[in-house]
């Protein structure tokens, strides 16, 4: 009988952990989204990170639009996060820095 309560304060005790886990990677990839949205309501900022003139005037014609994720990659390289996003019908690579436990700072979008 103690063996069972035992081993069922471990399993609840990873279940939690788990749970916490996926709670605290989907806040993180939520402000990921929430710093990129933000950039683009900034069009000087826009025109300053754009890597070229195509992605900056597509991003000022259509920052209006919800961006959205089709597939989960992200990429970490040399402190830069590359995180895939799209706009509309045209998908983007945001460049991210980590500024603190929480917050991110983008350098840079490409255009596909």
């Amino acid at each position: 009988m103690v063996i069972t309560e035992i081993y069922g304060g471990v399993l609840l005790v990873i279940v939690a952990a788990i749970i916490i886990v996926l709670f605290v990677n989907d806040f993180i990839r939520k402000r990921m989204v929430l710093a990129c949205r933000n950039i683009l309501l900034d069009r000087e900022k826009i025109s300053q990170i754009s890597v070229d003139n195509k992605t900056a005037d597509y991003l000022l014609r259509n920052y209006k639009h919800e961006l959205y994720r089709v597939d989960e990659i992200i990429s970490k390289e040399n402190n830069l996060i590359k995180y895939k996003l799209c706009l509309k019908k045209r998908s983007f690579d945001f460049y991210l820095k980590k500024q603190n436990l929480w917050n991110y700072k983008v350098v840079a979008i490409k255009m596909y």
